[in-house]
């Protein structure tokens, strides 16, 4: 018996089909990657930036110190000063001094008993002191019959 010669098997594997098939692939993941950035933009449309503002580097805050004391300022401010919250729904703000010595003075209003804040006596009172410009306080008054 004579012993045979083994060569490798070339009708399985065609290396230019091979070649052929990657290129394609690579092609196919590139316009697929483009499509998909076309199709579904991920750049946020909804927040502008500010002119000054570059994307690769936010902007931070630069002096947090002063800008937690500017900010307690203001709330102190508010708390200290006389002001509408609600003009038209006669709500306003008045100092906490004055809300803490007007409870001290007449006490806490039972509200789960009443319909209308301004509708008993003790109530009117405290309102016309506490709050004498609110409509509430006016309507109090010509309950009264004092109109002042």
């Amino acid at each position: 018996m004579a012993k045979a010669h083994h060569h490798p098997e070339t009708r399985d594997v065609q290396p230019r089909v091979l070649l052929a098939f990657g290129a394609g692939l690579l092609l196919f993941i590139a316009l697929a990657a483009i499509g998909v950035k076309l199709i579904f933009n991920t750049a946020p449309t909804w927040l502008p930036l500010p002119a000054n503002t570059n994307p690769e580097n936010p902007g931070l805050q630069t002096a947090p110190k002063q800008d937690l004391a500017a900010f307690r300022a203001e709330e102190d401010r508010q708390l200290k000063t006389l002001g509408w919250v609600d003009r038209n729904a006669g709500i306003a703000r008045i100092p906490i001094d004055d809300a803490m010595w007007a409870v001290v003075s007449h006490g806490l209003t039972d509200w789960s008993q009443q319909t209308a804040a301004a509708t008993e006596p003790d109530n009117c009172a405290l309102l016309t002191t506490a709050v004498p410009r609110a409509p509430q306080a006016e309507s109090c008054r010509q309950q009264d019959g004092t109109g002042r």
